[in-house]
């Protein structure tokens, strides 16, 4: 089985190098392919014209079936009769190892044109009583396929073409792609040379150049375990997150990016994908033990999201992306103690000032290195209330002036802010869903939305806990266990309860 991975979209300029024997193809206008049966060496591919901007639509969540789909468009097709409503396929149906797998969603849109026209749009349905706003996000409608000509150069080689393809004609052949984003978004963010197994296919489309990478699924996992997490950590633990890792590729492919033209990205959106930077031998083994196996739930296969650490409890699916959540994303203690729901201002508080014997509690498990070097489990941020509003103005485009209050409109069971009104000394602000609220309060984004607030003189304190959004496994959690001698499958089924780790 083979995956198609993003590594750069919407370019204007893309180079790279071919390590070693590669066939390279390129397609022109008339689809014929100009062969270059045996070559190596530097490539630049350039855009010949600008990007253009192409069509958008709100979704307003993803659903399991297209009854539901329409269900939720049936309220506004009564009350905007203006509104393009449509329901769209996305997700993917996979045949392999004697099985098949449906996991297909369905996306209810609202097909708006612009972005501008659908940020807009989704400002003021958010507003409205029956449109889940977690659930509301900007997509794009045009299917990515080659539909320009750019300029690709090979050496002597150059030539206007719609698509090149580098297939290695060796086992250890591989590409180089310049200035890959990682981290894109976050404070970490920067741009790397890395290296790549696997075939090269560049192509241009309304929103530029594309560079994407197919490879085996095996393969591909053996670099992104390396990449989500250190090559150096207990069996289990690397086991386990194989298992999600893959289950993550069948569940997700072709969802995050169904107009972009490939299957899942390289980056934390998706998955961490860094190359053979991030192949080791202690994550090749515990890829190979674990070969072949997935976790189902039912005929699905599980959309294994994870984060670094949970802060003590897990949150529902739908709490954080809206939509149709999976019924195997419980709200659960990441260890043997009793939670009460955190939804409340006072239980939030209380568990965040307390220190619960969670897997993920530094206190009581020590985290490796790097993980070890900042607070994740609980932490603390101070704003000075002019900057503060000067900081949310700039992350979120709205003015609202001095800071007064960050007042929780609502908070999912782990207390994770879901809705957030920013009172400010000339407007209140709201904001809407956990990362969104992250990103306003902080340069690049607050570890999590699980926090309290107090105002105190001229100093706005946030208390918080966990890192990360808080669905399905807890990293640093799950390592703790593997530590302790936990096996592969009672680690998964802590995370996924109801889940069960077959074979395909």
């Amino acid at each position: 089985m083979t995956v198609d991975i993003g590594l750069l979209w919407d370019e204007e300029t893309i180079t790279g190098e071919l390590l070693g024997g590669h066939a390279v193809q390129c397609r022109t206008d008339c689809c014929r392919y100009l062969n270059l049966a045996h070559t190596t060496g530097r490539f630049t591919a350039r855009a010949a014209t600008s990007p253009r901007e192409g069509r958008f639509a709100l979704r307003l969540g993803e659903m399991f079936s297209p009854p539901s789909a329409e269900q939720v468009l049936a309220p506004l097709s009564e009350s905007r009769r203006n509104l393009d409503l449509d329901v769209l396929e996305a997700g993917k149906r996979w045949e392999f190892g004697g099985g098949a797998y449906d996991n297909r969603v369905w996306w209810p849109i609202v097909k708006c044109g612009s972005r501008a026209d659908a940020e807009s749009l989704a400002a003021e349905l958010r507003e409205q009583p029956h449109v889940d706003p977690l659930a509301i996000t900007v997509v794009r409608l045009d299917d990515t396929e080659p539909s320009a000509q750019f300029e690709f150069t090979l050496g002597d080689f150059s030539a206007r073409v719609l698509e090149v393809r580098a297939v290695p004609l060796a086992r250890d052949t591989i590409f180089r792609l310049n200035d890959v984003p990682i981290g894109r978004g976050f404070h970490w963010q920067r741009k790397e040379a890395l290296d790549y197994r696997g075939v090269l296919s560049l192509f241009s489309s309304a929103g530029g150049l594309t560079a994407v990478n197919r490879l085996p699924l095996e393969t591909y996992l053996k670099s992104t375990v390396g990449s989500e997490m250190r090559s150096d950590l207990p069996a289990a633990f690397s086991q386990a997150q194989a298992i999600c890792a893959r289950s993550t590729v069948l569940a997700t492919a072709n969802r995050h990016h169904r107009a972009d033209g490939f299957d899942l990205c390289n980056d934390d959106h998706c998955q961490c994908y860094q190359g053979i930077q991030r192949e080791a031998g202690a994550v090749a083994e515990p890829v190979r033990a674990t070969a072949g196996q997935i976790l189902l739930f039912g005929e699905r296969v599980v959309d294994a999201r994870y984060a670094k650490a949970c802060g003590g409890l897990s949150e529902r699916y739908e709490a954080v992306w809206g939509g149709e959540g999976p019924a195997y994303f419980a709200v659960r203690p990441c260890g043997d103690f009793a939670a009460s729901d955190l939804a409340s201002e006072d239980g939030a508080r209380l568990f965040l000032e307390s220190a619960p014997p969670s897997w993920c509690n530094p206190a009581l498990h020590p985290y490796p290195d790097p993980w070890d070097k900042e607070p994740l489990f609980r932490w603390q941020f101070r704003f000075a209330p002019e900057k503060l509003g000067t900081l949310i103005e700039e992350k979120t485009g709205s003015a609202g002036g001095r800071v007064k209050e960050l007042r929780p409109l609502r908070r999912g069971a782990s207390g994770r802010i879901l809705v957030l009104d920013v009172v400010g000394s000339e407007r209140t602000l709201r904001v809407y869903g956990e990362l969104n609220i992250r990103r306003a309060l902080s340069p690049s984004h607050l570890p999590s939305s699980f926090f309290v607030s107090d105002l105190r003189a001229d100093e706005i304190l946030l208390t918080g806990g966990g890192w990360g959004h808080g669905v399905g496994l807890c990293q640093l959690g799950a390592c703790a266990m593997a530590k302790a001698g936990t096996s592969t499958e009672t680690i998964l089924a802590r995370y996924y309860p109801e889940s069960a780790v077959v074979t395909a």
